[in-house]
């Protein structure tokens, strides 16, 4: 089975959609912690590649990833989704084939239609939070877990329902394999993160320790503050230790 390789013009397309789509701030609660305003600029990007079905993908996305909205990280974090996994487009019919089959791609369109139904990112978050933990083993309804879903979390099926029928969800999804496609290093297993693009490698479930490092920012929040300083260096300490080994061989003190 042959590899398709995306036309230029699904590139120049996703460039578009994600300038056309900015991300979102993040949700606020009545009651809840207000907290200081960060620039846009000064936020961490923090990217999930991931698939539907996939066991590892799945145990992050439900135990771990939610850590982004506790202790105000989410106010330093833009935070994005992008359910398209390891599948690949072939020939002759631009056809889409998934690792899981085609409850797998079926479930990665519903997420991508999520993510363009509520781009708020707490909203979807929650969304495919449920999915993850509800779409497992042989699924003789596939619509009725996400319709569930929305029941349960008060969100309109029609959203979900008009995006896949229409063909939205399978344009998204070849978006989202134009950017999968162009990740340096290529993804290697899932999910894959990146932060402010570059890739975390295989000790992603550690990923708030970095976002943390990542932030240059004057407003840190609460999550960062609490975590331990051997794991968080903070810029100034990083320049002044290339510094000092830099001068070392100057001083010649025996170090």
């Amino acid at each position: 089975m042959t590899f398709h390789q995306l036309p230029s013009s699904f590139l120049s397309t996703a460039l578009l959609f994600m300038f056309i789509f900015p991300h979102c701030s993040s949700v606020e609660y009545d009651g809840a912690t207000i907290f200081p305003t960060v620039k846009q600029d000064e936020k961490v990007n923090l990217s999930v590649y991931y698939k539907s079905l996939s066991d590892t993908g799945a145990e992050f996305i439900s135990h771990d990833l939610g850590k982004v909205f506790e202790k105000g990280l989410t106010s330093i974090v833009n935070l994005r989704l992008i359910p398209w996994g390891k599948a690949q487009i072939v020939e002759p019919n631009e056809t889409i084939v998934c690792e899981h089959g085609e409850d797998e791609c079926y479930f990665n369109v519903i997420h991508a239609c999520a993510i363009k139904a509520w781009p708020e990112q707490l909203l979807h978050f929650t969304f495919i939070k449920c999915l993850e933990e509800t779409s497992w083993g042989p699924t003789l309804d596939k619509e009725k877990v996400w319709r569930t879903c929305c029941q349960n979390l008060k969100l309109s099926p029609n959203l979900i329902k008009d995006c896949y029928d229409n063909g939205t969800g399978r344009w998204l999804e070849l978006i989202y394999a134009a950017e999968t496609e162009r990740l340096e290093p290529p993804i290697q297993f899932v999910p894959w993160l990146t932060l402010n693009g570059d890739a975390v490698g295989p000790d992603y479930g550690n990923f708030v320790k970095y976002v943390c490092e990542a932030y240059s920012g004057s407003h840190v929040p609460e999550a960062c503050k609490e975590m331990p300083k051997s794991a968080k260096t903070s810029a100034a300490e990083k320049e002044t230790a290339i510094l000092l080994k830099q001068m070392r061989p100057k001083w010649n003190i025996g170090w």
